[in-house]
C-alpha cells in the first residue's frame, strides 16, 4: 500500500476514534461525571479550527451525545419514580432547596423547565430526573429537550471554532457564554411556545396538562 493511502487511513481513523471519543465525553458529563459538556464542546470546536475533526460532525456528535445523557436521566427518574429525586446523595449533591425549586418549577412548568434547565448550569440532571418522576410526557420532553440542546450543543462549537485563540479565557468563565446562550435560548422559547398555541389550537395535542403527582403513589386528588 503506499505511503500516501496509509497515512490517509490512519487519519480518518483518528478522526472517527476522536469523534467516538467526543461522544463518550459528553454522554458521561451529562449524566454526573465531572466532565462539563459545555467545557468539552469549547474544546471540540477548537479542534475543528486546527483541522483535526470537521465542525459540522463535531454539531453532529455533540447533538447526539448531548439529547443521549438527557434521556438516560430522564429515563432514569421515569422508571425509579420519586424515589431517586428524594436519594441523599442526590439532596448532598444538588442541595435540598434547589431540588425543591426543582420540583415546583417541572410540576408547574412541565416541559417549559426541560428547555430552560439546558442552559442554567448546575440543574440539568436535576431538571431531566424530575421530569421523568413527575410524569412530563416523552414527546413533551422530546420536543423541549432538542429545541434547547440544537441552541447549545452547535453555539458552543462555534464559539470554540470562533475564538480557538481565546478557548483558554471562555473555558474560565463559560458563566459569561451562558448570558449569551440564555439570550438565544429565550427567542427559541419564544418559537416554541408560539408552536404549542397552534398545536394547542389545531386540536395535535392529545393529553392535559400535567397534573403534579401526590406523594402517596401519585392517586388522583380526587379519589
Amino acid at each position: 500500500m503506499p505511503t500516501g493511502g496509509w497515512v490517509g487511513i490512519r487519519g480518518v481513523l483518528i478522526w472517527q476514534a476522536t469523534l467516538t471519543g467526543l461522544f463518550l465525553l459528553l454522554v458521561g458529563g451529562g449524566v454526573g461525571l465531572p466532565l462539563p459538556e459545555d467545557l468539552t464542546l469549547l474544546a471540540a470546536g477548537v479542534l475543528a479550527h486546527q483541522h483535526v475533526l470537521r465542525l459540522r460532525g463535531v454539531i453532529a456528535v455533540g447533538f447526539a451525545g448531548v439529547v443521549c445523557a438527557d434521556w438516560i436521566i430522564y429515563l432514569a427518574g421515569r422508571r425509579y419514580g420519586q424515589g431517586i429525586v428524594a436519594l441523599p446523595v442526590l439532596a448532598r449533591l444538588f442541595g435540598a432547596a434547589r431540588l425543591d425549586a426543582v420540583r415546583s418549577a417541572v410540576e408547574r412548568h412541565g416541559a417549559r423547565a426541560v428547555f430552560a434547565a439546558r442552559f442554567m448550569l448546575g440543574f440539568r440532571i436535576a431538571t431531566f430526573l424530575a421530569a421523568g418522576t413527575f410524569g412530563v410526557p416523552a414527546y413533551r420532553f422530546a420536543l423541549a429537550e432538542a429545541a434547547g440542546s440544537a441552541i447549545f450543543v452547535p453555539a458552543m462549537a462555534t464559539l470554540g471554532f470562533l475564538f480557538s485563540d481565546r478557548a483558554e479565557l471562555l473555558a474560565r468563565d463559560v458563566s459569561r457564554v451562558h448570558h449569551w446562550l440564555v439570550l438565544l435560548g429565550l427567542l427559541a422559547l419564544a418559537l416554541y411556545l408560539g408552536l404549542r398555541a397552534w398545536i394547542g389550537r389545531t386540536g395535535l395535542e392529545g393529553e392535559g396538562p400535567l397534573t403534579p403527582q401526590s406523594p402517596r403513589g401519585g392517586k388522583d386528588a380526587r379519589d
